[in-house]
This record gives structure tokens, sequence and C-alpha cells, in this order.
């Protein structure tokens, strides 16, 4: 059995799906880049790990855009739930 902390993945779905509803949430009716910082703001009854995991997962999934080099930034993408 591997020790540490893990991340069912059942729970990262549910969870990126509320990181695009809080990016859907913030930019309103228009398209635009939200900080990072707003989504973990957000959604601060996660770890920052998981919040880290559920980006990573949505951007894979084709839900998120990732804006910058380290990332800063997310924009929804229309396969986004």
């Amino acid at each position: 059995m591997a020790t540490g902390a893990t991340i069912d993945r059942p729970t990262i779905d549910r969870l990126a799906v509320r990181v695009c509803h809080a990016v859907r949430d913030a930019r309103g009716e228009h398209q635009a880049w939200i900080a990072l910082t707003y989504v973990a703001n957000r959604l601060d009854d996660q770890s920052a790990d998981a919040v880290d995991a559920a980006i990573a997962f949505a951007a894979a999934k084709g839900w998120l855009s990732l804006g910058g080099a380290p990332s800063h930034s997310v924009l929804l993408t229309p396969r986004a739930p």
C-alpha cells in the first residue's frame, strides 16, 4: 500500500467541475482570463494540492486553458462543464 495522501479520481472530477464553476462565476458573460489565486480563494475549503490537481485535471480534459509560465491564470473553454 502506498504511503502519503492520495486523492481519489471522483473527488478530483467533482473538484474540477467546481473549479470550472468558479471561473464561470468570476468571468460572468465575458470570456476572460481568471487568476489562479481567485480560483484558490473560491475553493478555500480544499487543500492547495487538491485544487492544483483539479486545475491540472480540468486542463487535461480540455475544460481550461492555462496562461503563463508558470501558470498564473485560466481561461474556460467551450468544453467545460
